[in-house]
């Protein structure tokens, strides 16, 4: 897999041009020429470059492992994910891209840093919207880091100015606590009435009453990931928010970026498929059986159909460098909608929002309707593709209401087809939902599913505080299904 040139292509996709933020590492920085920016111009391109991060390099993985897409039959840039041989110079560059941009977690060049120059720089200048986003962003951005590898640099991360290059790893359980801590306070910030980004925002254009829906959004789905770990908190936190009376992103209410096609500003999942070597990736055998099974119209525009045969063909997992078939006997990701150009990277869908209230509902933690929220999640996906949901959801349909816990995460599985493999992957490790054949090439771990990123050879080779590797099997702090 390539590794992201965040540096320099994010900079280009969000139209500007950007030097460096003040937080940079003080021995990189020439007193004569000091680097600036502001938060105007630093904003859009932290969005831009987690929001590739996150499309070109976790949603490749997810896809695989929660079995949407598997490796092509002639091809083999993912087989190492098939045959579950995730390693510590896998996701190096994302790492990179997330905290660091060239060295580990103490340095401050990377997405999370760059929000982190938001937030201060806005504060300073009364800018108070710029930097609730900025934290917002961030709180994401930690949960997503969390949820792959357990414990990872927090409180003492990006503090190289402050001359810790060697920040510890705080615990996965102790940095969710705090990240609801970090979202109310962002909250506190927020002020519709008060000067806002506009369209240097690239995902809610500057409206801060969607960045309120999603923080409240942000903070239940915090909630929810935990419930099996510690319902105690996850159903004690989740009845304080809706002390609140709190809105959250609706089902058209989508935070994505979405971008233009042009030279520089194109999809980074089409940067990383489509624009190189499209052969690597074709429809997995799971999800396309299920889709046809049901009838769901949505595999039409998920998939496209093999071109030899014309079905939506898909392939057993694992199989791809031993199938001995051809790239044109099975369907592929959708090339004018999942691998287009223009497609837009979603962080948190509005379907996904009500997933999560449907699943607060079912366990009697809201006091809402947990089918009404479970029939409207289920229309928003279809919606989001242009299709009509209301017969499947309708009594006798393919997937009306059973009242059942493991119906909402099937669901919440289906919908993140194409468009959010990483949660779709995170998701079916907390809830074991669907159940899942492993992949035939995924021997050296028995019938164990990778449950985990193990840290990257850059952050453990330069940061003593570093834990011992763990193997990838191994549970993050949530997963008490495996």
């Amino acid at each position: 897999m390539k590794i992201n040139k965040i540096v320099f292509g994010v900079a280009m996709m969000a139209g500007m041009v950007m030097t460096s933020c003040e937080d940079v590492l003080d021995i990189n920085t020439d007193p004569n020429n000091p680097p600036t920016s502001t938060p105007q111009l630093t904003l859009p391109a932290a969005q831009v470059g987690l929001a590739t991060t996150l499309e070109s390099q976790y949603n490749i993985l997810g896809s695989i492992l929660a079995h949407y897409w598997t490796q092509g039959p002639t091809a083999s840039q993912y087989s190492g994910f098939e045959q579950y041989n995730i390693t510590t110079t896998n996701f190096v560059g994302a790492w990179q891209a997330m905290y660091s941009g060239s060295g580990g977690a103490g340095f401050d060049t990377g997405v999370l840093s760059d929000l982190k120059f938001v937030k201060t720089a806005a504060l300073e200048d009364n800018l108070n919207n710029y930097a609730a986003i900025a934290q917002l962003l961030q709180v994401y951005s930690f949960q997503i880091l969390v949820d792959l590898y357990d414990q990872v640099p927090y409180s003492e991360a990006l503090r190289g100015k402050e001359g810790i290059l060697s920040p510890r790893f705080d615990a996965g359980a102790e940095i969710y606590d705090d990240l609801v801590v970090k979202i109310d306070e962002a909250m506190g910030w927020i002020d519709p009435t008060a000067p806002g980004p506009g369209t240097a925002d690239l995902i809610f254009g500057g409206n801060m009453n969607l960045w309120t829906r999603f923080a409240n959004t942000l903070k239940l789905k915090i909630y929810i990931r935990q419930a099996f770990a510690r319902p105690a908190v996850a159903q004690a936190g989740i009845a304080a928010l809706y002390a609140t009376n709190p809105q959250f992103l609706e089902g058209s209410q989508h935070a994505m970026i979405t971008f233009s096609g042009s030279t520089g500003n194109e999809n980074p999942l089409w940067q990383e498929l489509d624009s190189t070597t499209p052969q690597n990736v074709v429809a997995s055998l799971t999800s396309t059986q299920r889709l046809l099974d049901a009838a769901d119209s949505r595999i039409t525009v998920l998939y496209d159909p093999a071109p030899t045969g014309g079905q939506y063909t898909g392939l057993k997992q694992g199989t791809g460098t031993t199938d001995g078939g051809q790239y044109n006997n099975y369907a592929r990701p959708d090339a004018s909608i999942i691998l287009s150009t223009t497609a837009p990277v979603i962080l948190m869908s509005g379907y996904e929002s009500l997933f999560l209230q449907a699943e607060a509902a079912q366990r009697g933690w809201s006091g809402q309707s947990a089918q009404a929220l479970y029939n409207a999640a289920v229309l928003a996906s279809f919606s989001f593709w242009g299709q009509n949901g209301a017969s499947f959801i309708a009594p006798g349909g393919a997937y009306a209401y059973n009242n059942t816990l493991d119906q909402i995460y099937y669901q919440k599985w289906l919908s993140f087809n194409g468009k959010q493999g990483y949660e779709g992957w995170t998701e079916w490790r907390r809830t074991g939902v669907p159940a899942l054949t492993k992949s035939v090439q995924g021997a050296p771990l028995g019938n164990v599913f990778p449950l985990r990123l193990i840290w990257p050879t850059n952050e453990t080779s330069s940061n003593p505080n570093a834990p011992t590797l763990q193997a990838v099997d191994t549970p993050v702090w949530w997963d008490t299904t495996f």
